[in-house]
């Protein structure tokens, strides 16, 4: 069934549509499960995806009841499709029911610690570690910062402020990466708003990695926000963390640069 959801979701990625329901009724009589169970085992696939930031296939909701050997089956399928690692975000991020981005309340705690989850699991993710391939993948972090640039612009028209809309600025669009904010934007009182935009396709508490610069820009602007961007290609919501950092995340030194003595 593993190799089922993944040729679904080349054939999803490739702009085909899936009918999963015949896939069920297909399926049900070859493994001996009721087309309710393998739609339940499915969703247990999204469910590892969304621990490694990799969108899922519409409709198949995470389910995240799985055990270590589903975990094991989706690492084998991985390394016969590593495309599927790879996402250039050529289409539009599927917005939620209300048809447009959320913004949310952050999760109780970000960045939760791997060592609460099944072993093969926290393996997994340190081999295909999302943190990193999200900061990779250029294309979803300007996706992420377009997406965020038109919220904030409609929501300040929508405000009757289009005054402010038109003063935003996208430095990050330009190249300009070393201001450690991608986006200049602002309150309906006028309230400058520096937005540090975090993009991903997992879920609301997947790592990602902050700058020196960055976390030293919030630490001298009240004003600063990072804006993390979650589920983009399966809801597309978004929540702030404002400084002090400190307060709403738990920064862990992974690098370090090393200078000769």
């Amino acid at each position: 069934m593993v190799a089922n959801y993944f040729l679904m979701l080349e054939r999803e990625r490739a702009g085909d549509k899936v009918n999963k329901a015949d896939l069920y009724r297909m399926l049900a009589p070859e493994v001996g499960r009721s087309e309710k169970s393998i739609e339940w085992k499915l969703r247990n696939v999204s469910a590892v995806l969304d621990e490694l930031g990799i969108a899922w296939i519409p409709g198949l909701l995470p389910a995240h009841n799985y055990q270590d050997a589903l975990v094991e089956a989706v690492e084998a399928q991985l390394g016969q499709h590593p495309k599927i690692l790879i996402d250039p975000v050529s289409v539009k991020p599927r917005f939620t029911s209300a048809g447009e981005p959320m913004l949310v309340s952050p999760p109780a705690f970000l960045n939760s610690d791997l060592q609460d989850r099944h072993p093969a699991l926290r393996r997994l993710v340190s081999k295909y570690d999302p943190a990193a391939r999200d900061e990779l993948n250029r294309s979803l972090g300007r996706a992420g910062e377009e997406m965020v640039f038109r919220f904030e612009f409609d929501r300040l028209c929508r405000a009757g402020r289009r005054d402010l809309a038109k003063e935003m600025d996208w430095p990050a669009d330009r190249g300009e990466d070393d201001r450690g904010y991608d986006i200049r934007s602002f309150e309906s009182d006028g309230e400058e708003r520096l937005l540090e935009i975090k993009t991903t396709n997992g879920h609301a508490r997947t790592r990602f990695w902050l700058s020196r610069t960055q976390y030293e820009v919030a630490g001298q602007n009240p004003t600063y926000r990072i804006r993390r961007v979650f589920h983009f290609r399966n809801g597309a919501e978004m929540f702030d963390i404002k400084p002090p950092l400190d307060a709403g995340l738990r920064l862990i030194p992974e690098k370090y640069v090393a200078v000769p003595r």
